[in-house]
């Protein structure tokens, strides 16, 4: 297997390693959202285990031993600058969780090259990895806020238009329901970024939550290029999530930036 992919950034990027303030693209950071898409695409514990690597006490068939990553990640021909001046995680809001934190601009491209070591993986395993790592440089984003349109990421060999890339997601099996935000909701980083994070604290199963526990969103917020503009696009593991998600945004005092209204749905 030899995997690789010429990538696009569309918004900040807010991925650092040990130092807070400088920003930078990190292959653990890419390894962790890869496995992660892995397992929502139905990769099972052993068969993450076999192909990423895993201590005993991950897995079930092979809990008990140690295995060793079958994959290599490698980032080459980057060009990257940093966001000056940083721009706020949270763009809507002010001081406290909007503080500035250390970013790279958009418009920042990398080639991701991915290729088995000792070995190569089962024909079968090999599909599902690659299926992963499509699946998420198309629908998937890298870094902080990465589910409110933060480190958006394209390929830079993506489909071009709204009906090549609906196929591409048939082509894929990807099972989850895929919506566009209409055009209204704006076409620049700033505004598909504040679009993005516009969102509400409740319900929390729907829209996560960083206090009284941390947890996870479902509902997945991204900037992609269709038709030569930026569009905002949302996903999530089923239509129940986005329903609830449109029905709590309607609802909202002032009109939420993203305009619920205007989804219209892709795929599948």
């Amino acid at each position: 297997m030899h995997w690789k992919r010429d990538i696009e950034v569309l918004t900040p990027l807010f991925n650092r390693g040990a130092y807070q303030d400088t920003p930078e693209l990190r292959v653990p950071s890419i390894r962790g959202m890869v496995r992660w898409w892995f397992r929502a695409l139905g990769g099972t514990v052993d068969e993450e285990k076999e192909a990423f690597g895993g201590m005993k006490k991950f897995g079930q068939r092979l809990a008990g031993t140690v295995h060793a990553s079958n994959l290599v990640f490698r980032i080459t021909s980057a060009v990257t600058h940093r966001a000056n001046p940083n721009p706020a995680t949270l763009p809507h809001k002010v001081g406290g969780q909007a503080s500035p934190q250390a970013a790279l601009a958009p418009n920042a491209r990398f080639r991701l090259e991915v290729f088995t070591r000792l070995g190569s993986l089962r024909p079968d395993l090999q599909t599902k990895v690659e299926r992963a790592l499509g699946i998420w440089i198309l629908l998937g984003s890298l870094g902080l806020r990465a589910n409110r349109g933060g480190g958006s990421l394209w390929p830079l060999a993506a489909p071009t238009t709204t009906a090549e890339f609906k196929e591409c997601l048939i082509q894929m099996k990807f099972p989850w329901p895929v919506y566009l935000a209409g055009p209204e909701v704006g076409d620049s980083v700033i505004q598909l970024h504040k679009a993005a994070t516009d969102t509400v604290p409740e319900p929390r199963w729907v829209f996560g939550s960083a206090r009284g526990g941390r947890l996870s969103s479902p509902l997945k917020l991204k900037v992609i290029r269709l038709e030569g503009r930026l569009r905002l696009l949302i996903t999530a593991p089923d239509e129940k999530t986005i329903g609830a998600a449109r029905d709590a945004l309607h609802r909202k005092p002032i009109p939420a930036l993203s305009l619920p209204a205007s989804w219209v749905k892709i795929s599948p």
